[in-house]
């Protein structure tokens, strides 16, 4: 019904057109007619015309022109296509106009005229024709690339989405072999604080098979995870890691793709204070305004030992996820003097808008 109705509404519009130019022609050769009878037989006479206008229209558009389409070699077979049927509706026109109409319709007031072949109304008939049939056309061309793009895009939309969900397939063995290996550290102290490591990595892994799933969670729930992962990260290091997490957020629900931020945390902990060989530190600041996220992590490192932080899995993954999900976005890594900067500038509300 939706793909009908712009045909119908194309049609009544070039009927009535048909119609009036119809009427004021009537008007002048049937003066002594009442109105109504006019008004009644021009309805009658254009219907006619009609009907042959729309027959060439829709032979031409829905089945000539995609046989030229998919057949341009036989270009004496593609005039053929179009130019018979063409001077075959023209015809249809006249013979309608000496048969029917005239004698018909009209009442024989005006007379047909004497010869059927007249050049000057035959050229005229050929504009009425392909008037029709020439919108129709550029209607339903415009229409195709409309549709070729929408596909275009839910291509391209679908390929986006097969990518983030491998980036994300990536990151989660990557956050779970990074927690593995302190779960394995700390069996190796035989460490009694290995079972309350295990119970926070339970908690975490609920989190990602549960919520990252989704497009969007709500920035609180984002904030909960961190501050999980942070408090199994300070059981492994104890007191030989500083570690502050500030955030300032005005709406605990703003929407936030899950585990965003992970990455850059998880940088902080692996090369910041694994490979650090004295007392190490890692600063969180996220603060949240009006869905502008301003995302902050510095962490001390020693320069010999951690050349190779840029190009790591985590920070490579967030960088590609960022171009896939925000319009907005900005991600600036700062290697300075022993202190490693991570800088994420997010417009939260440009999810989705690539």
């Amino acid at each position: 019904m939706k793909k009908a109705l712009p045909h119908v509404l194309f049609w009544l519009g070039y009927w009535a057109l048909l119609e009036y130019s119809e009427f004021l022609w009537m008007k002048n050769y049937m003066a002594d007619w009442p109105m109504n009878k006019i008004a009644t037989r021009s309805v009658i006479g254009s219907f006619l015309y009609g009907l042959v206008h729309l027959s060439f229209a829709y032979y031409l558009t829905y089945f000539a022109l995609p046989r030229i389409v998919k057949n341009k070699q036989a270009i004496f077979m593609n005039i053929a296509l179009i130019l018979i049927p063409y001077v075959a509706a023209i015809c249809s026109i006249i013979l309608l106009a000496h048969h029917v109409v005239l004698p018909l319709v009209y009442e024989g007031v005006v007379p047909p005229a004497r010869a059927f072949f007249d050049p000057q109304k035959f050229f005229s008939l050929m504009i009425e024709v392909a008037f029709p049939a020439g919108l129709l056309m550029a209607f339903r061309l415009v229409n195709t690339q409309l549709a070729a793009r929408e596909r275009e895009k839910e291509l391209l939309k679908e390929k986006l989405s097969t990518e983030l969900r491998l980036l994300k397939s990536q990151l989660n063995p990557h956050f779970l072999f990074n927690t593995l290996n302190n779960i394995y550290a700390l069996t190796r102290k035989k460490s009694d604080l290995a079972p309350e490591v295990v119970l926070k990595l339970s908690e975490l892994l609920s989190f990602m098979l549960y919520e990252s799933g989704n497009d969007t969670i709500s920035i609180s729930k984002e904030v909960k995870f961190l501050e999980d992962y942070i408090d199994l990260q300070k059981i492994r290091y104890t007191d030989e890691l500083t570690v502050t997490f500030n955030r300032n957020i005005d709406q605990p629900s703003q929407p936030i793709a899950p585990l965003l931020l992970l990455p850059l945390v998880e940088n902080a902990f692996k090369h910041g204070a694994s490979e650090n060989h004295f007392d190490s530190f890692i600063h969180i600041d996220l603060t949240v305004q009006e869905g502008i996220l301003n995302f902050r992590v510095n962490n001390s490192f020693e320069k010999n030992g951690n050349q190779q932080q840029t190009n790591n899995i985590g920070l490579s993954n967030t960088t590609r996820q960022l171009e896939l999900i925000y319009k907005q976005q900005k991600l600036e890594i700062n290697p300075t003097e022993n202190v490693f900067s991570v800088t994420l500038s997010v417009n939260l509300n440009s999810y989705g808008k690539i």
